[in-house]
């Protein structure tokens, strides 16, 4: 069964999680998204699913902008685990025991021309 978190946008341009569609409590619940930036979105959801019952949250991303709060955002969020892709290079100082960078390396594909 598929779970969903509908998101809605506010005035001032933020997005916060309101509702959850489907039964989560006693789950796992993994949230993906393309990207994570400010991650006011990601921990609003998972905020909302810890509520609803989810045992635990974890996050997928490709693109780890990790701008302003984030990292902090995430550190101090019922989030467990938040796996990124290295598309974009995470700085030392926003490397976190929570964020787990996954190499997209293996997923591309053989040299078209030659060895």
């Amino acid at each position: 069964m598929t779970q969903e978190v509908d998101v809605n946008q506010d005035v001032q341009q933020r997005r916060a999680a309101r509702e959850v569609v489907g039964e989560v409590e006693g789950r796992t619940c993994v949230l993906v998204d393309d990207m994570i930036d400010t991650g006011g979105t990601i921990v609003a959801a998972a905020e909302l699913l810890v509520q609803r019952g989810a045992e635990r949250v974890l996050c997928a991303t490709t693109h780890g902008v990790f701008s302003g709060p984030a990292i902090d955002r995430i550190k101090n969020s019922v989030i467990e685990k938040v796996f990124v892709t290295n598309t974009l290079p995470l700085p030392p100082e926003k490397q976190i025991d929570k964020i787990e960078v996954l190499s997209v390396a293996a997923e591309l594909p053989l040299p078209v021309f030659g060895d």
